[in-house]
C-alpha cells in the first residue's frame, strides 16, 4: 500500500494524525508483520548541490519520525519490523512524503536511515562497478564512463560548474 502525503514534513508534530487519517488500519491484518518505507523531501539537502563535500547526517528528527510512526502502528495493533527512511531532493517536491507499507520478510525490528537516497543508490552501484573492475570484467575506461553516467543520472556533481551550461 502506497500513500503520498502532501504539505507534510517528517518534522510535523502531527505526523501521526496525518498518517492515521490516510491509513485504514481496520483493513490491515494484525497477524501480519509489515515493513515501512518512507521517502521524504530532505530540506537539509536543498541548500547544497549533491556533491562529495556535503555532510549527510542522521539527525534526531529522523529518529523521532520513526518513533512516532512506529508508535502509531503499535497503538493500532500492527507490528512493524523494518523501517526504511530515505531523504531526497530529486524525486519529490518540497514538503512531500511517499509512504509504503509492505508485508515483511524479516523477523526483527531495525531502522535504516539514508538522509540522501541518491548517495545510497550511488554507493550501491559504485560498489558493483568496483567489483566488476576488480574482477577484470570491465576496463578502466568502461568503469569511469559508467561512473560518470551514474553521477549524471543521480544529479551528483563534484562542483557547481559541472551542471551549468554556457551557450
Amino acid at each position: 500500500m502506497n500513500y503520498k502525503l502532501f504539505k507534510s514534513s517528517i518534522t510535523d508534530l502531527n505526523i501521526a494524525e496525518i498518517l492515521e487519517s490516510k491509513i485504514d488500519f481496520d483493513k490491515l491484518d494484525e497477524s501480519q508483520e509489515y515493513d515501512i518505507s518512507a521517502e521524504f523531501y530532505n530540506d537539509d539537502l536543498q541548500e547544497e548541490v549533491l556533491n562529495e563535500n556535503v555532510a549527510f547526517e542522521i539527525k534526531r528528527k529522523h529518529y523521532l519520525f520513526i518513533k512516532n510512526v512506529r508508535d502509531l502502528f503499535e497503538k493500532n495493533g500492527i507490528k512493524v519490523n523494518k523501517f526504511y527512511l530515505m531523504g531526497t531532493i530529486v524525486d519529490l517536491n518540497e514538503n512531500e512524503i511517499n509512504f509504503s507499507l509492505l508485508k515483511s520478510n524479516y523477523d526483527k525490528k531495525s531502522n535504516t536511515i539514508w538522509p540522501c537516497k541518491e548517495i545510497f543508490i550511488f554507493e550501491d552501484s559504485k560498489n558493483k562497478l568496483d567489483d566488476l573492475l576488480f574482477n577484470n570484467q570491465i576496463s578502466e575506461e568502461d568503469y569511469e564512463s559508467n561512473l560518470e553516467m551514474l553521477k549524471d543520472e543521480l544529479n551528483i556533481y563534484e562542483n557547481d560548474d559541472e551542471h551549468r551550461y554556457i551557450n
